[in-house]
C-alpha cells in the first residue's frame, strides 16, 4: 500500500476555532497526452478517471488518500472520445457519457457504474452514422445533476441538441434548432437544461453600437414532457451587454441572468443587469435591470486608471451565479485580462526557446460579488482583492474555487502563481461581510493546486488536482468546525 502524506492546519477564524485539515495522495506519473477527470467522492472513496491512449483507468483512494484499487473500464467499441463523468448525488455510482465508433459508425453510448467501478447498465444511446466533419460538442448538467443537455455542432448554422435523463438511462429528445441567419460560434451564448430535463437555447442578437437598440437575446426552448418547442424574446434595450451568465431556477421556475453592460463599447463594463423569464408564461418576465457600478467601487477596483468621464471596470468577466431561495441572485465577476507581448530585444531568445510564439501573460485579479433582489435592484456588492500572474501556463493554476454551503461562500485560491506559495481563501456571508484568511503554505507540501479544477464533494469538503513536471497529486481539504 502507497504511503500518504497527513498535515493538518489549525487556524483561527473569526471567534470559533476551525480546522482545514488536508489529505494528499501519492504522486501520479502523467504522460503528456493524459486526460483525468474527477468523478467525485463515491462510498468513502476519491475516484479518479485517466484516459490513457486506449485504457480508461479508473482509480479509487481511500479515506487518507491511499490507492485501494485501479480498473481498467472495457468500453465498447474503438476510437472511444471520454464526454462526462456524472457521479450520482446519493452516492450510488456514477454515469460515464462517451462516444465510440463501430464499422465506420458513430455511437453514443451511456454506461452506469457502482463506487465499486462495477459496470451496473449500459445503453446506446444513439446511432449517429457517419459525421461529414468532427463536430464540436458541448455538454450541459442540470442543478440536480439527473439530466444532461448534450450540443452537437457539425454546421455552424444549427445545432443538434439532446436531452439525457440518467436515472432512467433514456433519451429525452433529439432535436435541431436552427435560428435564421445563426453563426454558431459567434451568435450561441449558453444552454441550460433543468431538472425536469426542459431544454434553453440562448442565442445573442445586434449586440453593437449601430444596432444597440435592436439587441436582444433569443431564447429557444423544449419541453421535457410533451416535447413544445418556442421562441421567447428579451429585448435588452439601448445598452450592449459586456458578458452575460444564465442560470435555470428551478426551486422558482424560471431562467435567470447576470450580466455586465456597457452603452459605448465593449472596452469597459460600466454596470450589471438582471433578468428572469417564466418559461410557463413567457409575458411574465422581469424586464432587464440596469444597474451602473458604485462609483466608490469603481474606484476601488480601478485605481489610478479610474475615469471621470466614463467610470467603468475593464477586464470583467462573469464567473458564476449563486441563486437565492427568494429568486434573487449573487453574481460572482473576476477581473481576466490576457496579453500577448514579444519584445525586439527578446525575438531571437522567444524564437529559440519558444518557436516563435509569443509569450502570453495570465492576469486574474480582484473577485468583485453583486447581489441582486428578485426585482433586479441591487442588495449590496464588495470586492475581494487578490492579484494572479503568471505567463504561459493558460492560467490553469488562477482563479478561484467556490465551495458553497448553505450560510457562506468560500473562495480558494493561490496567493501567487509560483512553486512557493500561500493558499488563502475570503469567506462570505448572505450581507455581503467577508473575512481573508491565510491557510497554508505550499513550500515544504510540494504542492501545484489547480483550483479551477476542483470538485465539492460535501458542505465542507472538495478534492482538487496538483500539478508539477508531469506528477499528479490528489488532495482532500476537509473543514472541521470544532
Amino acid at each position: 500500500m502507497r504511503s500518504t502524506l497527513f498535515v493538518c492546519f489549525i487556524l483561527m477564524l473569526c471567534s470559533c476555532v476551525r480546522a482545514q485539515v488536508l489529505t494528499v495522495s501519492e504522486e501520479i506519473p502523467m504522460r503528456n497526452d493524459t486526460e483525468y477527470t474527477l468523478v467525485g467522492k463515491l462510498g468513502g472513496q476519491v475516484l479518479l478517471l485517466q484516459d490513457r491512449e486506449n485504457k480508461h483507468l479508473l482509480t479509487a483512494y481511500g479515506r487518507s488518500m491511499n490507492e485501494s484499487w485501479e480498473k481498467d473500464l472495457e468500453l465498447r467499441g474503438r476510437n472511444i472520445r471520454m464526454l462526462e463523468a456524472v457521479a450520482d448525488q446519493d452516492g450510488s455510482g456514477f454515469h460515464l457519457l462517451y462516444l465510440f465508433r463501430e464499422r465506420g459508425r458513430n455511437h453514443l453510448q451511456l454506461d452506469r457504474y457502482n463506487p465499486a467501478g462495477n459496470l451496473q447498465d449500459s445503453v446506446t444511446l444513439v446511432d449517429f452514422g457517419l459525421f461529414v466533419s468532427s463536430p464540436e460538442d458541448e455538454i450541459f448538467r442540470s442543478e440536480d445533476e439527473s439530466k444532461l443537455l448534450m450540443l452537437l455542432v457539425e454546421q455552424q448554422s444549427k445545432a443538434r441538441y439532446l436531452g439525457i435523463d440518467l436515472d432512467s438511462m433514456q433519451l429525452l429528445y433529439d432535436q435541431e434548432v436552427e435560428p435564421e441567419k445563426f453563426f454558431y460560434n459567434e451568435d450561441f451564448l449558453q444552454a441550460e437544461i433543468s431538472n425536469r430535463g426542459d431544454m434553453y437555447f440562448v442565442v445573442e442578437r445586434d449586440n453593437f453600437k449601430s444596432k444597440r437598440k435592436e439587441h436582444r437575446y433569443e431564447v429557444y426552448t423544449h419541453r421535457a414532457n410533451g416535447g413544445q418547442t418556442g421562441m421567447i424574446d428579451v429585448n435588452l434595450g439601448d445598452s450592449l451587454t459586456y458578458d452575460v451568465f444564465f442560470r435555470y431556477d428551478n426551486m422558482n421556475r424560471r431562467l435567470t441572468a447576470g450580466g455586465l453592460y456597457s452603452t459605448k463599447d465593449f472596452v469597459r463594463a460600466e454596470g450589471y443587469f438582471y433578468v428572469w423569464i417564466n418559461p410557463d408564461n413567457p409575458r411574465d418576465l422581469l424586464r432587464p435591470h440596469f444597474q451602473r457600478f458604485p462609483l466608490n467601487l469603481v474606484k476601488n477596483v480601478e485605481g489610478k486608471k479610474y475615469s471621470k468621464r466614463n467610470p467603468g471596470i475593464n477586464d470583467l468577466t462573469v464567473r458564476d451565479a449563486v441563486l437565492r431561495r427568494d429568486g434573487g441572485m449573487v453574481m460572482i465577476t473576476e477581473r481576466d485580462r490576457r496579453l500577448q507581448r514579444r519584445g525586439g530585444a527578446t525575438q531571437n531568445q522567444l524564437l529559440n526557446t519558444y518557436g516563435g510564439r509569443p509569450l502570453v501573460d495570465y492576469h486574474f485579479d480582484e473577485i468583485v460579488v453583486f447581489a441582486v433582489n428578485p426585482d433586479g435592484t441591487p442588495h449590496w456588492s464588495n470586492i475581494m482583492h487578490k492579484k494572479q500572474y503568471s505567463q504561459d501556463d493558460n492560467g490553469v493554476y488562477s482563479s478561484f474555487f467556490l465551495l458553497e454551503s448553505p450560510s457562506r461562500l468560500r473562495f480558494l485560491f493561490n496567493d501567487e502563481i509560483r512553486f512557493e506559495n500561500t493558499v488563502s481563501e475570503y469567506v462570505l456571508n448572505g450581507r455581503g461581510e467577508f473575512d481573508r484568511n491565510s491557510l497554508f503554505h505550499t513550500r515544504d507540501l510540494d504542492l501545484r493546486l489547480r483550483f479551477r479544477d476542483g470538485v465539492q464533494v460535501a458542505s465542507n469538503e472538495l478534492v482538487l488536482p496538483s500539478e508539477h513536471r508531469n506528477r499528479l497529486r490528489l488532495v482532500k481539504m476537509t473543514y472541521d468546525a470544532r
